[in-house]
């Protein structure tokens, strides 16, 4: 989480020292997997960005520029001359934007992006990158996530003091939810399930709220400050999270009974973690040296409240530029085969393959 927000703005990025992660009891530790194509590479883009994510109706990223108001869209796939740069598009610039942006889960080639100021959400087409509509919802929307399985938009308040969800089918907005979590909150919404639920995390706690969309109630929370939140894929209930100003890495979730939540894995990574992804199988934790790869195990839980580590990539040593080897991390986006990583300041991607399971 954040002290300030500020639109258009990259991330506060702390500088730490290289350490070695820690071992981990019940961890894999078998070698490096196999990884196809190219395990790190460098693409240059038109502008720094921040804030993206991944697009798999379009397969690109999507990310908003750093120092205006704009969307930025970008083909890796599209790499153009040498060193590889690639294919960036902009869009004209908006009258406001807010802390992030989120996409149609029901496959609509468009980008929801908040605008706090103007007490809306600017609907953009990925096609042209150019506003098709504006949606009301609730006062100053400034962070958005998506509750997939009812097609609910989520927009949490710049103060954080309210969540407003919005129905996506007609674009009307719904009774806002009353969660006073603080400025410094975000917002994460479950990717399954067809009751509406979300997670709201700040340096207060993550509390967990459940239910219909005219009666959305606090269902569970659990005291433990959260720099960094991501839901799992599968198991709505289940957020992981990077704690404030620790290297601890932790899986929270509801207890059997629905009333509690509980820590069921955690880990130590040796610097704080920055980013957080994932995808149906894998954690993906970047610090400011490594993406540390870690198995979600959804169904089968884990053996002694401990992540089974996959990989760990020192993304930095294939950077072999000063400027960006010290350039701090702006953004995480896990797509389909490969994770991105953008840079504070610096027009530039960071492409990682996944590593096999």
């Amino acid at each position: 989480m954040h002290p300030v927000r500020l639109r258009w703005r990259t991330r506060r990025v702390l500088a730490v020292a290289v350490v070695a992660v820690f071992g981990l009891a019940g961890c894999s530790a078998a070698g490096t997997p196999a990884r196809p194509g190219n395990p790190v590479a460098v693409l240059r883009i038109e502008v720094p960005v921040h804030e993206p994510m991944w697009s798999h109706t379009e397969q690109v990223l999507l990310a908003l520029a750093e120092h205006s108001p704009r969307i930025a869209k970008i083909d890796p796939s599209a790499r153009l001359g040498t060193p590889s740069t690639a294919r960036t598009t902009l869009s004209r610039p908006l009258r406001d934007v807010g802390e992030n942006i989120v996409t149609s889960p029901t496959g609509d080639d468009v980008v929801y992006v908040p605008q706090p100021n103007l007490d809306r959400i600017a609907v953009v087409g990925l096609e042209g990158l150019r506003r098709v509509e504006v949606v009301q919802a609730g006062p100053s929307p400034s962070f958005l996530a998506i509750d997939v399985g009812s097609h609910v938009l989520l927009a949490l308040s710049e103060d954080g003091s309210t969540v407003t969800k919005v129905d996506m089918q007609g674009s009307t907005a719904l009774p806002a939810d009353d969660v006073r979590a603080g400025p410094q909150a975000e917002l994460d919404g479950a990717k399954r399930g067809r009751r509406i639920e979300y997670h709201v995390a700040g340096p207060d706690g993550i509390a967990h709220y459940k239910g219909v969309p005219t009666s959305v109630h606090k269902k569970s929370e659990i005291p433990i400050s959260a720099e960094k939140t991501a839901g799992d894929l599968v198991k709505a209930s289940r957020v992981y999270v990077a704690v404030t100003g620790t290297d601890r890495l932790l899986a929270v979730q509801t207890t059997p009974t629905g009333e509690g939540m509980e820590v069921v894995a955690q880990a130590r990574l040796g610097e704080p973690v920055r980013h957080l992804g994932v995808d149906e199988t894998r954690i993906y934790a970047a610090t400011e040296h490594e993406l540390v790869v870690f198995e979600t195990n959804s169904f089968e839980g884990y053996a002694h409240h401990r992540f089974p580590l996959v990989e760990t990539i020192d993304f930095r040593a294939a950077l072999q530029n000063r400027a960006l080897e010290n350039a701090p991390l702006s953004g995480l986006a896990v797509g389909s085969d490969r994770v991105y990583l953008t840079l504070q300041g610096h027009p530039h991607v960071v492409s990682v393959a996944k590593p096999n399971l």
